[in-house]
């Protein structure tokens, strides 16, 4: 109960701070763009444009990838600053945000974080972090396009994701 708690205040001031960092543009801005192998119809999409867009430029909070501390972070602040949503809102736009604009530091990352950030199956993820610790940390993409067994085409699709 109090993870739950402490998610909703950090998630709400993350909103918070992603509106202040943002300058004002008109409720008739259209959606952030969609990171590779998004659609457009994701509703958490949408929702992130009704709930951030009145107050900042959607595109200038999403021009930049962040880890999943970071957006939580980003929420947390923007909720301290006042943004409004339902906690279900929120955390939706959170997920939103760690899916289509996450960053994850392949090299130190749980298999969780790799699945959310890189749309892979559990799996695939699984098989990522089990190649890293029996061989070392991974050089560069390509070394992690090696682990036998995952979906190469979709971890190509999140290829500027994927940091050292």
């Amino acid at each position: 109960m109090a993870k739950t708690s402490s998610f909703t205040l950090s998630t709400a001031a993350g909103v918070w701070l992603a509106t202040t960092l943002m300058t004002a543009t008109p409720s008739w801005q259209s959606p952030a763009p969609q990171a590779p192998g998004k659609t457009a119809e994701d509703p958490a999409a949408t929702l992130f444009v009704r709930l951030c867009s009145d107050c900042h430029e959607s595109t200038r909070v999403t021009a930049l990838r962040r880890t999943r501390p970071d957006w939580e972070d980003v929420i947390n602040k923007m909720i301290e600053k006042g943004a409004t949503g339902s906690e279900k809102e929120l955390e939706a736009v959170f997920d939103y945000l760690v899916r289509s604009y996450g960053k994850v530091f392949i090299n130190t990352a749980k298999a969780d974080e790799i699945a959310a950030v890189l749309s892979l199956s559990p799996k695939d993820a699984e098989a990522i972090v089990a190649f890293r610790t029996a061989n070392g940390k991974f050089a560069d993409f390509d070394a992690v396009r090696k682990v036998p067994n995952i979906d190469v085409k979709k971890l190509d699709e999140h290829k500027d994701a994927v940091a050292f």
